[in-house]
């Protein structure tokens, strides 16, 4: 239950940073050069918070032996790197309709649906392409549980923000 409440605390950390970067949907207000760069430092430092915590509840669901970690940690930093790219886009993808959410027209709504497709896709082939490299280096049953407990990471992370990011209109 602690490690629940500690990923959804995450999650919530990492919309309240990301959609501060813009403004808030329901207000339109525009901020300063020098808002969005504190804005986009503080979106990078809570992210960071978030990759270390993660790397941290992982660490203690994994139950590696020290030859398995000695493998499977350069490994997941490979991983998490590429993934970070995907998080990007996905920071991107809210910042572009919070912009645009008090006049979404169908033309951005179109382009952000088919990026959002795309950026699911992506995390798609990120996973399938790590599968043998994963395979390789743990046994089969720990990449399954590494598998899901990314799985259970990031599925908290979007249920957090599906309860912050309004439905279009």
């Amino acid at each position: 239950m602690r490690t629940q409440r500690s990923i959804v605390l995450m999650g919530g950390c990492l919309l309240v940073a990301a959609l501060g970067m813009q403004p808030v949907l329901a207000q339109e207000q525009q901020k300063s050069p020098d808002e969005k760069t504190q804005a986009a430092e503080e979106l990078q430092l809570t992210r960071e918070m978030i990759n270390n915590e993660r790397q941290a509840l992982i660490t203690r669901a994994m139950d590696l032996t020290p030859a398995e970690m000695q493998r499977f940690w350069p490994l997941y930093r490979q991983y998490r790197v590429a993934a970070s790219k995907v998080g990007d886009r996905i920071v991107t993808l809210i910042t572009t309709y919070a912009d645009n959410y008090q006049n979404l027209t169908d033309k951005v709504a179109d382009k952000l649906l088919t990026e959002f497709v795309h950026i699911e896709a992506e995390r798609a082939r990120l996973k399938t392409q790590y599968l043998p490299k994963f395979k390789k280096v743990l046994p089969v049953k720990k990449v399954a549980r590494f598998y899901q407990i990314e799985n259970k990471l990031d599925t908290a992370l979007l249920a957090d923000m599906t309860q912050v990011i309004p439905l279009a209109r």
